[in-house]
């Protein structure tokens, strides 16, 4: 690993990057096993008065234990060591600073069959469909000093998995945060607030059995996120200051896609006001806005961007709005400050507009901040700049033995589609010379996107010798409502000729052999896949298939009995999909599994057996088609296995049968 003196010695990463093309034809691309390493440094935290740095990692030891560690460093001199506090063989999932003195880490330990009993009563996730792990938060002074573990005197260290969730760091009070747990005695999640200097909690305020999350102002609850069992409905209820009831506000959908309609995203600096993210505008793109706990109503725009969705803010420790994340290709802010424009627009520079930066930690005086710096051959550096010495430091890698001029490059493509439209795709280009064959890989959701950065499955296909492309058809989400909404009901015709338009795209270029195309994806990707195998059975050799639906008319049926007739998350899935009482006959064109006699590539189907997003029947379904029209198939069924929680394990097992089910049949 280098050293974070060998980090700064080397000028970060990005300078070289634009000679790294220079070097390519010697390079040979990393394997599927270090693609697959688990990170390294996990995550870091700045202390509120900026004057130091917590660096968590966790180092493989073997295939059976890790080690952790917090490495305490010094602002002022980011390339020494003040002290190191040893963990043993925990997994960390990160760091934060109570105080300029105390910290806060907290540790996961995996709940599975026949491993710790640990928390076995209750499984405290916001996701129904994550397996359930134990996260227990320690707290310690940054010279080791004065470790405990919250709840420590408590019987719910022993039963509830799930005690780090952090609602709160109330930065007012210094010797207290505010935690959700569950409450067995009474079958309810509440809030505790817990003294980080005992470990003693407190009973702070109750929820439900549903309730998932609270958002506070000023240490006060003001909204509290109620979940139906599967994840995917969410009632939401707000309180303004000095009100004593929950009022019902809105029933949205639960899952990743639902901050399209409206996403609460914390505190204003003003008494009973929120900041949310809510469409506006033509495009119906998501903008920041104020929202009156009182009124219930949206009041000014803080910002926004046409054909462009807000995706998160920046705040400092005590709520302060300091910017506003977008995507375009590439990661972009809205700064409050100017000044921050021309400091982020100078990183830029350096690191050669070739990486997403990503800023996480500011200090109580702005002037000081971290980032974790990522893009398409940049798997992840955290840095540390300072705003007064202009210094730029990485302090820690998250993948040390992956190096740039192994990873393949990627290129941004505009696409016209046949109806005139226009798209973005992007094209991740091996490290092996001429026309090389081509995988298409749609993403999930459909209402997701994919932009220029790094991500590991595009380059284990990359080191193959393959290109990777990966369109953002119509339908997807990040570009406005309005753009999505050109996906409604043409699963099995627009969104796919979208793929089809950015495939020919490729292949006019020259770039990729016509003979030899694959077609591979996760969820809605995994969907893509088949249908495209189903559309045009003379392109795709081969086709893979992840949790990926088969039949939409099972598909909405299962919505519908999971969720019931009247969830946002039925009717929207009828608005998306299709209403099987009106659109029957699309529903049954747009499904590959009605229709699999056209297929004539192999096909592999992946699908995690716990799946409550996509059931696993839906693969099943698939397979039987297949099976039943005398195609090649094969179905690998992953136990104890959601949809989307696919640990290490999992992961390398999807890579290596994709890649060698892929390779077999380009051959």
């Amino acid at each position: 690993m280098l050293s974070r003196r060998a980090i700064v010695a080397s000028g970060v990463f990005a300078p070289a990057l634009a000679s790294f093309s220079i070097a390519r034809a010697q390079a040979s691309p990393h394997t599927i096993e270090e693609l697959s390493a688990p990170p390294v440094d996990r995550d870091a935290a700045l202390s509120p008065n900026g004057k130091f740095i917590a660096l968590a990692s966790t180092r493989r030891i073997d295939e059976n234990k890790d080690d952790s560690s917090i490495t305490i460093i010094p602002a002022d001199n980011p390339e020494k060591t003040l002290t190191v506090l040893p963990l043993g063989d925990r997994d960390i999932a990160n760091v934060t600073w109570a105080s300029d003195r105390r910290l806060l880490i907290t540790l996961v330990i995996p709940l599975r069959r026949g491993g710790p009993s640990i928390g076995t009563r209750l499984a405290s996730t916001s996701d129904p469909d994550e397996r359930p792990k134990a996260r227990r938060v320690l707290a310690i002074d940054m010279d080791g000093k004065n470790s405990v573990m919250l709840f420590g005197n408590d019987q719910m260290l022993r039963e509830v998995p799930d005690l780090g969730d952090i609602v709160d760091l109330l930065p007012d009070d210094p010797d207290h945060i505010l935690v959700k747990a569950a409450n067995f005695s009474a079958g309810i999640y509440c809030l505790y607030k817990v003294n980080i200097l005992t470990g003693e909690p407190e009973l702070f305020e109750r929820g439900t059995l549903k309730t998932r999350r609270w958002l506070t102002q000023a240490g006060v609850p003001v909204v509290r996120y109620d979940y139906n069992d599967r994840g995917t409905v969410q009632t939401i209820y707000v309180r303004a200051p000095g009100e004593a009831a929950w009022r019902f506000f809105r029933k949205l959908r639960g899952d990743q896609q639902s901050k399209a309609e409206f996403e609460f995203i914390g505190a204003a600096p003003q008494p009973g006001v929120m900041l949310a993210l809510a469409p506006q505008g033509d495009d119906g793109a998501l903008a920041l806005r104020e929202f009156d706990l009182r009124t219930l109503a949206l009041g000014k725009t803080l910002a926004g961007k046409p054909n462009r969705d807000a995706e998160w803010v920046l705040r400092s420790r005590k709520g302060e709005l300091m910017g506003v994340a977008f995507i375009e290709d590439r990661l972009t802010y809205q700064f409050t400050d100017p000044r921050m424009e021309s400091v982020y627009r100078g990183l830029n520079r350096y690191l050669g507009d070739v990486c997403n930066i990503r800023i996480f930690d500011i200090s109580d005086d702005g002037m000081r901040f971290l980032a974790r710096v990522t893009g398409p051959r940049e798997p992840g550096t955290l840095y540390f700049y300072d705003r007064v010495t202009k210094r730029f430091d990485g302090i820690g890698q998250a993948y040390p033995t992956l190096t740039p001029e192994r990873l393949a490059p990627m290129e941004t493509l505009s696409v016209r589609t046949r109806d005139g439209a226009t798209i973005t795709a992007y094209l991740t280009i091996p490290l092996a010379p001429g026309p090389r064959p081509l995988v298409v890989f749609p993403h999930g959701g459909p209402e997701l996107r994919d932009h220029y950065d790094y991500q590991t499955f595009v380059q284990v296909l990359a080191a193959q010798g393959w290109l990777v492309l990966q369109p953002n058809f119509r339908g997807s989400g990040g570009y406005g409502k309005a753009f999505a909404d050109a996906g409604r009901k043409r699963w099995g015709d627009r969104m796919q000729e979208d793929l089809e338009d950015a495939v020919a795209h490729v292949l006019a270029s020259g770039r990729a052999d016509p003979k030899r195309v694959a077609i591979a994806g996760a969820s809605y990707g995994g969907y893509a896949a088949l249908q495209g195998a189903v559309r045009h059975p003379d392109l795709y050799k081969a086709v893979v298939s992840i949790a990926g639906d088969c039949d939409l008319v099972e598909s909405i049926a299962f919505s519908r009995m999971q969720d019931g007739p009247d969830s946002p998350s039925y009717l929207y899935w009828l608005e998306t999909i299709g209403d099987p009482a009106k659109d029957r006959d699309m529903l049954r064109a747009a499904s590959p599994a009605l229709h699999a006699e056209k297929v004539q590539a192999p096909v592999l189907l992946i699908h995690g057996l716990e799946d409550v997003i996509v059931a696993p029947k839906q693969s099943r379904i698939m397979q039987s088609a297949l099976k039943s029209a005398g195609k090649s198939v094969e179905l690998i069924e992953l136990k104890d296995v959601g949809h989307r929680d696919l640990r290490e394990e999992h992961w390398n097992l999807v890579y290596s049968r994709t890649v060698q089910h892929i390779a077999k049949a380009l051959a």
